[in-house]
């Protein structure tokens, strides 16, 4: 299926051909362990179901101490 994703690491949108979030990390090169998902909006999980036209964000989680 198609969906959009923004990968905010390298500030930059793309077009995918993916049947999961884990398949478009791995596409992104992106470390599933080092960034949370927003799938439409929504806060969602690593193995949340994707539809066509899903608009998914992968943001870096930043910490500090």
């Amino acid at each position: 299926m198609k969906i959009k994703a923004y990968d905010e690491r390298n500030k930059k949108n793309i077009e995918l051909e993916v049947d999961s979030i884990k398949e478009a990390a791995k596409e992104l090169k992106i470390n599933l362990e080092e960034v949370i998902v927003v799938k439409n909006n929504e806060l969602v999980t690593e193995s949340a179901e994707l539809k066509d036209n899903d608009e998914i964000k992968f943001l870096s989680v930043i910490s500090g101490g």
